[in-house]
């Protein structure tokens, strides 16, 4: 049995780490997000039509966001740069872990609040999510959750002078594979998950409603992180490209879609490329985008 036949959305992704759990666990999982589901497209408005462009979207920029930074460790690991180690591999798995909370139809939107989960919160979800499907991968993921955490904490606080390679001597050593693989398993439950919330809008959502741009604000202001050179609002910062990317919704009157359908080619391009230098054709420069299908990638 296919993930297709459990989800019924031909949706075109690869999935590979979703298969460690069996067609029976996944499909009562189904079952359980499409009751979820079906309670939010059941009462379809604009409401909840804005929150989930925009949580499909922040998924994907998550998912997204974890593959530069994956990417970018592994360039790492090439270069002997291992300062970053911690840090990259740390954030690459929390990312994809706000990305299965994004995708949950479970999960409560709170006007935005969700955004800012704290760094315990979204961890001990993540289990909380998995453990539905599989209690020891929940267990698993959560083991790993916190050992890279506290890697990362271990060397923003207290710095050991023998470096990572002395730390991995007396700790469980974390692996980068393993990492891949944790983050590859987290975003394809988030992509199981929304092409669940498509089909159920596709049932369900039979009387078309309009959003505005407004509406889809907490998508790209980004308020409280920066002081900026905006009069009007002079603590928020405003993405015009995740801006650009939400509009597409409203001028196409389009609902969510699953997430490689919102990862049009336009979008996952510009993304990558904004990390790149201009003009800059060294040897053995950095890619940014060498490897953009390591999390979510077509068949």
């Amino acid at each position: 049995m296919t993930i297709s036949d459990i989800t019924k959305l031909e949706s075109g992704v690869e999935f590979i780490e979703i298969h460690n759990f069996t067609t029976g666990q996944l499909t009562d999982f189904a079952e359980r997000q499409k009751r979820f589901a079906a309670q939010i497209t059941k009462n379809w408005d604009n409401e909840r039509k804005a929150e989930w462009i925009t949580r499909n979207y922040l998924s994907l920029k998550m998912i997204l966001s974890s593959t530069l930074l994956l990417n970018s460790a592994e360039y790492a690991i090439e270069k002997n740069l291992m300062v970053v180690e911690p840090y990259l591999l740390y954030y690459s798995l929390l990312n994809t872990s706000r990305a299965l909370l994004f995708s949950d139809p479970a999960m409560e939107w709170n006007r935005g609040k969700m955004i800012r989960l704290p760094h315990s919160k979204v961890i001990n979800q993540t289990y909380d999510l998995i453990r539905i499907i599989a209690p020891e991968q929940g267990r698993e993921i959560k083991s790993l959750l916190e050992n890279v955490r506290g890697l990362r904490e271990l060397f923003s606080y207290r710095f050991p002078s023998n470096g990572v390679k002395g730390v991995f001597y007396q700790s469980s050593e974390v692996n980068i594979d393993e990492v891949i693989s944790a983050c590859r398993l987290l975003t394809e439950l988030a992509q199981f998950n929304s092409e669940i919330l498509q089909l159920s809008c596709e049932k369900n959502c039979n009387v078309k409603v309009e959003i505005s741009s407004k509406d889809l604000e907490i998508g790209f202001i980004y308020e409280d992180y920066l002081t900026s050179t905006n009069i009007e609002k002079p603590e928020s910062i405003i993405d015009e490209e995740d801006w650009y990317r939400l509009e597409y919704f409203i001028r196409k009157r389009m609902e969510p879609v699953n997430l490689l359908w919102t990862a049009r080619e336009g979008l996952v391009e510009d993304f990558f490329y904004s990390w790149d230098l201009e003009e800059n054709n060294s040897e053995g420069k950095f890619d940014p985008g060498r490897n953009w299908g390591l999390l979510l990638s077509p068949l």
